[in-house]
Parts: structure tokens; C-alpha cells; sequence
């Protein structure tokens, strides 16, 4: 228990101070170390980050482009269900360690996608997808946005995954795939979340941001290879 803590707060630390890292970094570990925290728990701990980032950023947001995203990060959470709703554990783990290896890999593309409505429709179907089986759906999302402005790229993202956030719990949980066991687990979390969140400004003056992103993509990198491999 105390090394998941460990994770979930070092993710929520680095998901305050560069705007990703609770998924990426925590999901893929705490799948290999205890998986019940996946994807239910860490979708909910997820939510807690993206309300708070909401509403820091929320001034900002650009409802035009984010709409598309939104319908299709729908589009994408119901395909994750329906296919998880009928995998077993030994398939659904080499199709967590395949999305995070793929997220890993569009996290290091340098494209600079147009921020086009059909574009944002394009990333959130696979955010949305992403996110639901894996509770790491940032990348596609991230990649679209990386050359936006901050504050744009900040208040539009926080609002899409805390869209889909709540939309994905809302399916896993009418589908059985999800239920009481995992807010059990996601209460627990939420002291670390809240540690973690608030080291994030102080962390900051003192880490360098690049290097740290190189080290989330290679820790997810290697975890998710492991859980396509055992």
C-alpha cells in the first residue's frame, strides 16, 4: 500500500507540474503491481485531478474546438467498453501494454497536427479509447495540442478528460466492469492525490521539465512492453 501510494503521488506531483504523469506514469505501474487499481480507481483519481486543473483553467477554454473533441472522446469511451466488456484479464493486459507502448510512441512524434475541428473529433475517439481501458488517454489529445498556446492547451484539455472521465466511469460502472470496490480504492488514493497535487508548484522550481518527461515516457514505456510480454 505504501508504494502505491508512493506512485499515485509522484504521478499527481508531476501531473500538476507538467500537465500529464498520473496516467502515463502511475497507470502502467500500478497495473503491473496491482492491477485492481486499473482502469476503475485510476480513472477516478484522474477525475479529482482534472476537476481541480478545470477549474484553474477554465477562463480560457475555446468551446468551439473542445465540442468536437468531446463528441469524439463519447464515440471512443463506448468502443473501449463494449471491447472490454468482453475480454478476459489475459487479453485485456497485452491490450493495456499495447496502448501505453502506443501512447508512449505518439508522445515522442514532433507532428504539429492542424487544431482543426476534425482533428479534435480524430483525437478525442482516441483519447476516449484510450483513456477508458487504460486510464492513459492523454497522448492523443497532448500530441494535438502540444504547439497550442498554455493556457489554451491547459483549459481545453482539463475540461475534455474531466468529460471523459466522468462519461467512462459512467459506462464501466453500468456495464459491471466497474463498482464499489474501485471508489473504495479511489477514497484511499485521494490523501496522495492531494499531497502530490500540492507539491507540484514547489517540485517545480527545481526540476527541469524536459527531463522529467523523458523519464515518464521511459518508465511507461518499459511497463507497458512487460505487460504485452508476461
Amino acid at each position: 500500500m505504501l508504494l502505491v501510494n508512493l506512485i499515485l503521488l509522484i504521478g499527481a506531483c508531476l501531473q500538476g507540474l507538467l500537465g500529464f504523469g498520473l496516467g502515463l506514469f502511475s497507470a502502467p505501474l500500478l497495473f503491473l503491481l496491482a492491477p485492481q487499481y486499473v482502469p476503475g480507481p485510476m480513472i477516478l483519481n484522474a477525475l479529482l485531478l482534472t476537476l481541480l486543473m478545470s477549474l484553474r483553467n477554465h477562463q480560457d477554454l475555446q468551446w468551439r474546438q473542445t465540442s468536437y473533441a468531446l463528441a469524439g472522446g463519447t464515440i471512443g469511451v463506448l468502443g473501449a467498453a463494449l471491447l472490454m466488456s468482453v475480454l478476459v484479464f489475459a487479453q485485456y493486459r497485452k491490450l493495456f501494454g499495447a496502448l501505453i507502448v502506443i501512447a508512449v510512441l505518439l508522445s515522442m512524434i514532433g507532428a504539429r497536427p492542424a487544431l482543426s475541428g476534425r482533428n479534435n473529433l480524430i483525437a478525442g475517439i482516441f483519447s476516449g479509447f484510450m483513456g477508458t481501458a487504460t486510464s492513459a488517454g492523454g497522448a492523443p489529445m497532448g500530441l494535438l495540442y502540444q504547439h497550442a498556446d498554455a493556457r489554451l492547451r491547459n483549459a481545453n484539455l482539463s475540461v475534455f478528460f474531466l468529460y471523459i472521465n466522468i462519461f467512462g466511469m459512467v459506462v464501466l460502472w453500468l456495464g459491471g466492469i466497474s463498482g464499489w470496490a474501485d471508489l473504495c480504492l479511489f477514497l484511499q488514493s485521494v490523501p496522495a492525490l492531494l499531497l502530490g497535487w500540492g507539491m507540484s508548484g514547489y517540485v517545480g522550481r527545481y526540476l527541469h521539465g524536459r527531463r522529467l518527461r523523458q523519464l515518464i515516457l521511459l518508465v511507461a514505456f518499459a511497463a507497458g512492453l512487460l505487460s504485452v510480454l508476461l
